[in-house]
């Protein structure tokens, strides 16, 4: 008998040395974090230092400040304070929404003002809520997103409020616009966007449909059912909740979007109490056209029946299907708490050893990154008082993987919203990218796609929200490629005809070359004089509104504007870096 325990043992033990495992190190990285609020506070993993290291931003309680962990190469340093926001943060967002090249940060606040920071410079943060026209009102929002609903080359902001006292006020969730030129117009009820009289913690853009056009789906709590909102295109949207078979009446928390059967339609997984979690699987259209969801979270083995809140779709262990992770709120040894569920490449998942010892806290947020660059997605776990917040280490496979960051040109500067398809040896698999996920999450803003044991990438398409398309084949194991909009096609990028960008000359990003323009009225030729190789390599014409008439890669010195009629006009030049010039011309 103790030989055939002693063998039992030996065999687990080889097994496990070969296995994926998660282990904390949240001490080791001396992040001291647990958050006193209701439900939980943000996450993000979002580089913003723009070092390429994933950072981490924790939301705090009242009367707190928010805490900023840098990543040097591996170890996290907590920063003095960045901004000076002592309200309950819920939602910390970085996000450029000025397209000039660093982050700014947004965050959503439970009884406070929702505030927008824009980044001046060097982590030195300036409070542009209020002239940026965003409410100054008190509100209790938990969940926020930024998206290009309009697909104009600016991120937009929606975000979910629930009123206080309840009986007294009708709940209502806020879309802006982003002008373009530091301001926000809303256009909740011109877009149709409100999802009036529910209880919505959190929402996220996706593109169910395939169309490029980002859509919205908003978990609901206490029964008051779930909403998906079709983008029309047209700056509008429509309840397609019922038709699409995504209008689950639950008490909804947190989403997670992603394609977990390689079929090529986007998927979502919502959080609920103990009646159990659901997962929307993607079916794409049926025979009239729609494309609807079928419910399956039983079937799959993700029902869970704990009290769920933060879920992530993401590839643990490299495999190239996505896995899941779930937070709950409940603690102890025979509670149901957080699971890891492993994608079995079938349509089901599984719970194997994966480590995470002692992860039977109270958790509620996540967010997932590669803090020490390893190439294996790692987790940032928050946890209410009096537990704190954990950092799980991927100990990673024999897998490989392929990284991707984001540049957009004439689509939002951090790419949101960007498809990415990737085949390998006949495998497809794709990426949708976001800026706020999960519950009151962000998650790394490099894409990072598991390849199994393939030694590369055999083709990636990159779909940008300009409706651009660039190509990239035989892409090597193990390496981190700058995705830039028109990389491939020479600079040219290939706007839908349905799509009307917006360029405006970011304040930040203009830099200063001894550079004229002649002759100025110009007719048929606008000449570029510069003394030395010119630094540009690409341009756009706009009018003095801001919208794109023009634009292309730059082919010597002379710019054909012949087919412009008279009138005034912005050109913009970019280098290399993404820095713009622009300098005024007029057409005779």
């Amino acid at each position: 008998m103790m030989r055939f325990f002693t063998l039992l043992l030996f065999l687990f033990t080889v097994q496990l040395a070969g296995a994926q495992v998660f282990t904390e190190v949240t001490t080791q990285q001396g992040i001291t974090h647990s958050y006193p609020g209701n439900a939980g506070g943000g996450v993000s993993f979002c580089d913003f230092t723009g070092d390429g290291l994933d950072d981490l931003t924790l939301a705090t309680g009242d009367g707190e400040t928010i805490q900023f962990y840098k990543n040097n190469n591996g170890s996290f340093e907590l920063l003095a304070p960045l901004v000076p926001h002592q309200e309950e943060a819920k939602h910390v967002l970085w996000v450029d929404y000025d397209n000039d090249g660093d982050k700014d940060l947004y965050v959503a606040t439970h009884i406070g003002v929702n505030r927008l920071y824009r980044n001046t410079g060097n982590l030195t943060f300036e409070d542009v809520t209020e002239q940026a026209g965003l409410p100054i009102e008190e509100h209790r929002t938990f969940g926020a997103c930024w998206g290009d609903f309009d697909r104009d080359g600016w991120l937009d902001l929606f975000f979910t409020e629930r009123k206080w006292p309840a009986s007294q006020f009708i709940n209502e969730n806020r879309l802006f616009r982003n002008n373009a030129d530091g301001t926000f117009t809303e256009l909740t009820a011109q877009c149709g966007a409100a999802d009036y009289g529910k209880k919505p913690f959190c929402a996220s853009f996706l593109d169910y449909n395939n169309d490029k056009w980002p859509d919205i789906y908003i978990a609901n709590d206490k029964l008051t059912i779930n909403a998906l909102l079709r983008n029309n295109g047209d700056g509008t949207f429509t309840d397609v909740s019922e038709e699409t078979n995504a209008d689950l009446e639950m008490n909804a928390m947190g989403i997670a979007i992603g394609d977990y059967d390689n079929d090529g339609w986007q998927d979502m997984y919502i959080s609920d109490i103990d009646d159990g979690n659901e997962l929307l699987h993607n079916l794409g259209p049926d025979s009239s056209g729609t494309v609807v969801y079928e419910e399956t979270a039983a079937d799959a083995g993700v029902g869970y029946y704990g009290i769920a809140w933060g879920v992530n779709f993401f590839d643990a262990d490299n495999d190239a299907d996505l896995d899941l992770y779930v937070c709950g709120m409940l603690s102890g040894a025979g509670a149901i708490s957080n699971v890891y569920y492993a994608n079995n490449g079938d349509g089901t998942f599984s719970q194997p050893f994966a480590g995470f010892e002692g992860d039977t806290t109270s958790s509620f947020n996540q967010a997932i990154g590669d803090f020490n660059n390893d190439g294996f997605p790692d987790i940032m776990v928050v946890n209410v008082e009096p537990f704190a917040s954990q950092l799980w280490q991927n100990s990673g496979t024999a897998n490989n993987w392929v990284k991707f960051d984001l540049q957009g040109v004439l689509s939002n500067r951090d790419g949101v919203g960007t498809k990415i398809e990737v085949y390998t040896n006949g495998q497809y698999q794709q990426r949708y990218t976001h800026c706020g996920i999960a519950f009151m999450g962000q998650n790394s803003g490099t894409e990072l796609v598991g390849l199994g044991s393939a030694t590369q990438a055999d083709s990636v398409i990159v779909t940008w929200p300009t409706g651009h398309v660039d190509k990239l084949f035989n892409l090597a194991a193990g390496e981190r490629i700058l995705l830039v909009e028109g990389m491939t096609t020479g600079g040219d990028i290939a706007v839908d005809p349905d799509v009307t960008i917006t360029v405006v000359p970011a304040r930040e990003t203009l830099v200063e070359y001894d550079l004229s323009l002649f002759p100025n009225p110009a007719g048929q030729f606008l000449n570029l004089q510069y003394d030395g190789q010119l630094p540009f390599t690409r341009f756009a014409i706009s009018n003095l509104q801001g919208q794109l008439l023009s634009h292309g890669a730059l082919q010597g010195n002379a710019i054909s504007v012949g087919h412009l009629p008279e009138g005034a006009y912005i050109l913009i030049l970019w280098n290399q870096l993404g820095e713009k010039l622009a300098l005024k011309w007029v057409k005779e």
